[in-house]
C-alpha cells in the first residue's frame, strides 16, 4: 500500500508540472496484485539500490520472495534496504565489472539466500560518449562481460543443484538502444546482451532454465538523469512520457512467475512506442 501511495503521489506531481507547461499528460499506473506468486523464491537482483532494480526488489518482496540486491555503493544499498523494510531483503556490495570476483560474490549471495531460483541482471554503466579505451572497457565489462559471466556461473549452479522438474529463470535488463544504430559502447553492449539472451535460452531451455530480457525505453532513473516527479514529458515516445521503474518491475515479476513459463528467449520492449517511430 505504501508503494502504491508513493506512485500516486508521483502521478499527482507529474500532472501538475506538465499541465503548467501547457501540456496535459494522463499518467496512469496500475500494479497487479499477485498474492504470494513468488512465495519462497530466492532472487538476486544486480544494481538493486535504486531505479528499476529497487522497484523490482520491492515488488518481489511483496509477493513472498527472498531477495539479495547488489550494487557498488553500500550507503545506497543500506538506504534501499531500509526503504523496503523487510527481513526478506539482503544487501551485497558488488561491482560486477570486476570479473575475477563474480564467483565469490555469487557464492556469498547464494549462501545468504540458502539457494537460488531467479537472477535479474540489471546493473549497468552509462556515461557520455567517448572513444577512450578505459570508457569502452568499463561499459563492456559491466553491461556485457560481467553479465555474461554471471549467467555462465549461475547456469552451472542451476544445473548442479536444482531438481529436473524445477524451473529456474534469468532476466537480462537490456535497452531499446539494442535495436538502434550507434557506435556508442552502451548501445553495442546492450545489443550483444540481447543476442546473449537468445543464445542462452536456446541452449538451456531443455534443462528447465528460462532466459528472457526486458528492453526499457527512457526510464525515470539516475542513470538517465530523468525524474518523473519533475517532468514525465517526452517527445520521443508515442504516449509522450517516460517510463517509470514500477512498470518494468511488473513485467519482470510476470516473466519470473509460472504464468510466463511459455515465454522463452524473448525481449519484451517497454518504451511507450518509441521504436515504432
Amino acid at each position: 500500500m505504501g508503494l502504491v501511495s508513493s506512485i500516486r503521489k508521483k502521478v499527482s506531481l507529474v500532472r501538475r508540472y506538465v499541465k503548467n507547461e501547457g501540456r496535459v499528460l494522463n499518467l496512469t499506473i496500475s500494479q497487479i496484485q499477485y498474492p504470494r506468486i513468488l512465495e519462497g523464491k530466492k532472487v538476486i537482483i544486480t544494481g538493486g539500490s535504486e531505479g528499476i532494480g529497487l522497484a523490482m526488489a520491492k515488488k518481489f518482496v511483496s509477493v513472498g520472495a527472498y531477495v539479495v540486491i547488489t550494487g557498488r555503493n553500500m550507503d545506497k544499498l543500506l538506504k534501499a534496504q531500509s526503504e523496503i523494510d523487510s527481513d526478506h531483503v539482503h544487501v551485497l556490495q558488488w561491482d560486477i565489472s570486476e570479473i575475477e570476483i563474480i564467483q565469490e560474490k555469487l557464492n556469498a549471495a547464494i549462501s545468504v539466500l540458502g539457494g537460488l531460483d531467479i537472477v535479474i541482471n540489471n546493473a549497468a554503466f552509462l556515461a557520455r560518449y567517448s572513444t577512450d579505451i578505459d570508457f569502452f572497457d568499463k561499459t563492456m565489462n559491466t553491461n556485457l562481460k560481467g553479465t555474461y559471466y554471471i549467467c555462465q556461473n549461475v547456469i552451472q549452479y542451476f544445473l548442479q543443484h536444482n531438481d529436473d522438474d524445477k524451473l529456474c529463470k534469468i532476466i537480462n535488463i537490456t535497452s531499446i538502444n539494442a535495436f538502434q544504430n550507434s557506435d556508442h559502447p552502451y548501445y553495442l553492449s546492450k545489443s550483444a546482451l540481447t543476442t546473449l539472451t537468445k543464445g542462452l535460452a536456446l541452449k538451456y531451455a531443455e534443462k528447465n532454465i528460462i532466459v528472457n530480457a526486458i528492453a526499457p525505453g527512457i526510464v525515470s532513473s539516475s542513470i538517465n538523469k530523468r525524474d518523473v516527479a519533475e517532468n514525465a514529458w517526452s517527445n520521443s515516445s508515442l504516449n509522450h512520457r517516460i517510463i517509470v521503474p514500477e512498470e518494468i518491475a511488473e513485467i519482470a515479476l510476470f516473466l519470473c512467475s509460472d504464468a510466463a513459463n511459455g515465454i522463452i528467449g524473448q525481449t519484451i520492449v517497454c518504451d511507450g512506442g518509441r521504436l515504432l517511430k
